[in-house]
């Protein structure tokens, strides 16, 4: 039961991650030079927003949802489950984003923290660290 309560809640702040964080281009003044063109996709990359993180901690398959707003390079938001939601925090620069939660895991406090790479602008890839090990998950940007 712990192990799916820390599961569930390392997806559900992975997810928030995801979904929160976003870039913005410096405005371009009448001097500015023209900017180069950016890499396939790399304007719109972007974390904030929501994503559905997916991932598999020995249970069985998860989805957790997350909801993520990016201030700069602070990423905040929360991961939703059928658990409940968890507040999330962390960071965003250059494609990769580390954020985590905290909770009471019914034998005290735990944290879980969330690592991951945008692929693209709707993909991203990470590991999930805490009491339970390390455990792969994927996170799809969801439309609309």
């Amino acid at each position: 039961m712990k192990k799916t309560v820390l599961t569930l809640c390392a997806a559900l702040i992975c997810s928030a991650a995801l979904s929160a964080q976003t870039q913005q281009a410096p405005p371009a003044g009448p001097s500015a030079p023209k900017p180069t063109a950016p890499a396939a996709g790399a304007a719109a990359m972007t974390i904030a927003g929501n994503w559905t993180i997916s991932l598999d901690a020995g249970q069985g398959p998860m989805d957790i949802g997350a909801s993520i707003k990016l201030e700069g390079k602070k990423i905040t938001g929360m991961l939703s489950s059928q658990m409940g939601d968890t507040a999330l925090e962390g960071e965003f620069a250059e494609g990769k984003a580390t954020f985590g939660i905290n909770f009471d895991g019914g034998g005290g406090a735990m944290s879980i923290t969330f690592t991951g790479t945008m692929k693209d602008a709707d993909n991203m890839t990470g590991t999930m660290s805490g009491p339970m090990g390390e455990i792969p998950w994927v996170g799809k940007r969801v439309k609309g």
